[in-house]
């Protein structure tokens, strides 16, 4: 009887182990993007399989990374018709103006016959655009060149959808939250020309440069800008120094990546 029973735990064992390779449980200073990179699978599927709206993880945390998605009844997207607007599908959802043009990215209310309208922070176009980004960066022989804005690069928060800690409000993140003291120095991953360099709404400071074929970067939350309007600058110059400012819960740096407006994961580039 004691044989079989320790056959049976034995088996046992092996099943748990089998599934268990669908988990990964957080160990000590991981972030959920080293998380996603080391095991393949995007930072937006873990949060999807794991109904997170945070991508703030925990030590011994226990997170799905395989498994069926559960499909939503709720319609997620919305195809433009001929004479609708904006504003009369926002009407039809119940959803705001303003809540369907940074789900999809839009710059202004014109929409096209045939364009598909997201409905819902989860199946946005942003979501889209990180994981095709990503490829693309790769092939792109500038964005290979650019070196890391900080010496030391640890991701606070991934480019995406998340809650804001701020506001606590489901929005698109545009760029990557890099962990950094108060006063780090920042570098211009690539030569360029400054095109701002002041206060912007929540971005609190913030420097802009221009890289030409169309990449221009941000660096936000800055405690001092280094640079001013207009000058030009070389591929690893000190350009400022990360701070606290507009809509920040502590010192860090708020790092964007724009190909001809359009903002791209600056995750493969670090």
């Amino acid at each position: 009887m004691g044989r079989l029973k320790k056959i049976a735990l034995g088996s046992l064992f092996l099943i748990l182990a089998g599934c268990s390779s669908n988990y990964h449980t957080v160990k000590r200073n991981e972030t959920l993007y080293s998380i996603s990179a080391r095991n393949k699978i995007s930072v937006n599927e873990i949060m999807d399989l794991n109904n997170m709206t945070s991508a703030k993880v925990y030590e011994g945390q226990r997170l799905l990374l395989k498994g069926e998605k559960k499909k939503s009844t709720k319609s997620t997207y919305h195809v433009v018709k001929r004479g609708e607007t904006l504003y009369r599908i926002s009407a039809r959802y119940n959803v705001n103006v303003d809540d369907l043009k940074r789900y999809n990215n839009l710059r202004d209310n014109n929409i096209q016959v045939g364009q598909k309208i997201y409905l819902m922070p989860g199946q946005t176009n942003a979501r889209v655009a990180s994981s095709s980004s990503s490829r693309n960066n790769l092939s792109s022989p500038t964005l290979r060149s650019f070196r890391k804005p900080l010496k030391s690069i640890s991701i606070n928060s991934p480019y995406g959808t998340r809650v804001h800690p701020v506001t606590k409000r489901r929005t698109t993140h545009h760029g990557v939250d890099l962990r950094a003291a108060m006063n780090t120095p920042v570098y211009a991953p690539y030569a360029g020309v400054v095109t701002y360099s002041g206060w912007m709404n929540g971005y609190g400071k913030i420097v802009i440069i221009d890289h030409g074929g169309g990449y221009t970067t941000r660096y936000a939350h800055l405690n001092r800008w280094i640079v001013g309007k207009g000058t030009k600058v070389k591929k690893g110059q000190l350009i400022a120094k990360t701070g606290n400012t507009g809509l920040s819960t502590g010192p860090h740096l708020h790092y964007e990546i724009r190909k001809n407006g359009n903002t791209i994961d600056p995750a493969s580039t670090l």
